[in-house]
């Protein structure tokens, strides 16, 4: 993909993850049982859909990882200290689990997830498709307010500043 920046991961070194929310295990060679060597990684993917939890997965040598936090470890630093407040845990900005891109997650609390306005909307209603449009109305009139804004400052009275 064009633009996409990988970074391996600081707590998992055998991964590198994209800024596009790929992941693949970084490339290596290991010997065959009967002589000679074999290339093993550097296929990217997105992970595997787990439909129990909602969320992409990769197992690895046994070991189960969930995409979207390594990707916001390499590109957001390390998970921050529990706070008091409560357990640190990735946010998805757009509240999609399935967009794990590093633009879209950021370090937040549990509190602080389960008051995003989409999932606020699902405990109202119990419907997945409202959360997606009210999730869809936000974004829509946040860009909006931006363009609005960027318009207030780049133009005053047809002229620019």
């Amino acid at each position: 993909m064009q633009g996409e920046t990988w970074r391996v991961v600081p707590s998992a070194p055998q991964f590198l993850v994209s800024s596009e929310g790929r992941i693949m295990v970084a490339p290596y060679e290991a010997g065959m049982p009967h002589g000679g060597k074999r290339q093993y990684g550097g296929q990217p993917h997105f992970g595997v859909w787990n439909k129990q939890d909602g969320r992409f997965i990769v197992v690895y040598k046994g070991k189960t990882f969930k995409v979207h936090q390594l990707v916001c470890e390499a590109f957001h630093g390390a998970r921050p200290p529990e706070p008091d407040s409560g357990i640190t845990v990735v946010m998805h900005l757009d509240e999609n689990a399935a967009n794990n891109r590093a633009e879209n997650l950021a370090w937040g609390t549990q509190k602080q997830n389960l008051n995003a306005e989409g999932f606020k909307v699902y405990r109202r209603t119990g419907d997945h498709n409202a959360v997606h449009r009210a999730v869809h109305d936000l974004h829509a009139n946040r860009d909006k307010e931006i363009q609005t804004v960027e318009r207030q400052d780049g133009q005053r009275g047809g002229e620019q500043r």
